[in-house]
């Protein structure tokens, strides 16, 4: 465990928090629009893909600024 995660990425408990659940929820998108997808695929035929690369772009991006 890393007990000084918050000030090694120089963020407060709440914005973490934030960050960390907005991307919790892009992430539960990806597994239900994956999901619908699978079973039927003329449904969300991008919308995983464009939803995990969101994730993906945002962390990238929010670690960048720390580093």
């Amino acid at each position: 465990m890393d007990w000084n995660h918050l000030k090694k990425i120089k963020t407060g408990y709440f914005k973490h928090f934030f960050y960390a659940m907005y991307f919790n929820i892009l992430a539960l998108l990806v597994f239900i629009t994956g999901t619908i997808h699978a079973i039927f695929p003329f449904l969300f035929a991008f919308t995983p893909y464009k939803l995990a690369k969101k994730i993906t772009d945002g962390t990238e991006k929010h670690f960048k600024k720390r580093n």
